[in-house]
């Protein structure tokens, strides 16, 4: 396909931004340029980048559509009634109400200097 220069200009600005996020290289010689970048612009999280593709798509005469999506796809996002939700380095954690107390030392009774308070350091779970 010859490319027309808003194309080439656009498509120069999004090198650099697809590189960043995905860490391939799109090349102007590719024959399927114009597909990878659709798809990338669908998966990108970059208002810029999708903005961007759906430019260069009309610029190519190519029928294209964004589906956005929000919400995380994985199924580990459910909250159950007895969890708190927290933020824990850019993630969603949910952790119990009890405040750092395992819950099966609350419910089976044990003595208060037998329980273990239950913390998180670095993604890991360290018991004090």
């Amino acid at each position: 396909m010859v490319y027309s220069p808003e194309m080439v200009a656009l498509l120069q600005q999004l090198r650099s931004r697809i590189f960043a996020e995905f860490g391939t290289r799109i090349r102007l010689a590719d024959p399927e340029l114009l597909t990878a970048v659709g798809e990338f612009g669908r998966k990108s999280r970059d208002p810029f980048t999708r903005k961007t593709v759906i430019e260069i798509m009309k610029l190519g005469g190519l029928p294209f559509d964004i589906a956005y999506s929000t919400k995380p796809s994985f199924s580990g996002s459910e909250k159950d009634p007895g969890q708190v939700e927290i933020m824990y380095r850019g993630t969603k954690v949910f952790r119990d109400k009890g405040r750092g107390v395992a819950a099966e030392d609350v419910h089976t009774g044990a003595p208060s200097e037998q329980r273990q308070s239950r913390q998180m350091y670095r993604g890991q779970v360290v018991y004090k």
